[in-house]
Order: C-alpha cells, then structure tokens, then sequence
C-alpha cells in the first residue's frame, strides 16, 4: 500500500478553515469541521490505493510576492519529498492538492472551492 503524510502547509490551511467556520456560524462549526476532517480521512484512504485519481493541478498561481512565497513552501515540500507529480481532488466543497510518487502521498493543502488558491496563510 502506499503511505500517505499530512504536510505541515495542509495543517495549517485546516486551522485557517477552521476558525472562518467559527467566525461564520459558532454553533455550527464543530459539526462542519468534523464532516471536513472525515472527507479528507477517506480521501487519504481512497488516494492510497488510487494516486492518480486526481486531476493534474491546475490553479496553482499565486497573485502577490508574499503569495507566491507561499506557494513556493508548498511546492518545496512536494520537491524535497521527491513527488513530482502534483494532483488536486474534489471533496464536497473543498479541493486538496497533493504530490504523490508510485509509493507515497503527500497532501500539501486544502482550499474552499470559491478560493483562488492553495496559499496558507501567514
């Protein structure tokens, strides 16, 4: 099988998710992140026995200097990983990007289906 890992930018992307769902609806929150944290559990099971299930990234520009660093943190795991090939998969409302090899997963972030990019915040 092959081993997937949590990158430390898709961590921080959740704690970003996490306290926008608290902002918009405190009662709400905990059931919505938790549904979140399922969908990307059985996304990380699905991905280990099908890698390339998705699509090749595509959104990946980032529109600031500060974004683009961003985004360069993102891509320099994947690299250092030796994953070369990026994909991006669609959860209920979500999008999470990802490199993979033949033997490991690396999911590097996640993003709201209205957000333009995979950027962590600072």
């Amino acid at each position: 099988m092959i081993r997937v890992d949590f990158a430390e930018t898709l961590e921080e992307r959740l704690e970003t998710i996490q306290e926008f769902m608290l902002a918009q609806d405190v009662e709400s929150a905990a059931a919505r992140t938790e549904q979140l944290w399922g969908e990307i559990y059985r996304f990380g099971d699905l991905v280990a026995l099908h890698p390339k299930i998705g699509r090749p990234a595509g959104l990946l520009a980032a529109g600031s200097i500060e974004g683009q660093l961003r985004l360069d943190r993102v891509l320099r795991l994947a690299s250092e990983a030796n994953l070369p090939e990026l994909r991006e998969y669609v959860l209920r409302t979500h999008l999470i990007l990802y490199a993979h090899s033949d033997t490991h997963v690396l999911l590097l972030s996640i993003r709201h289906e209205r957000e333009l990019g995979y950027i962590p915040e600072a």
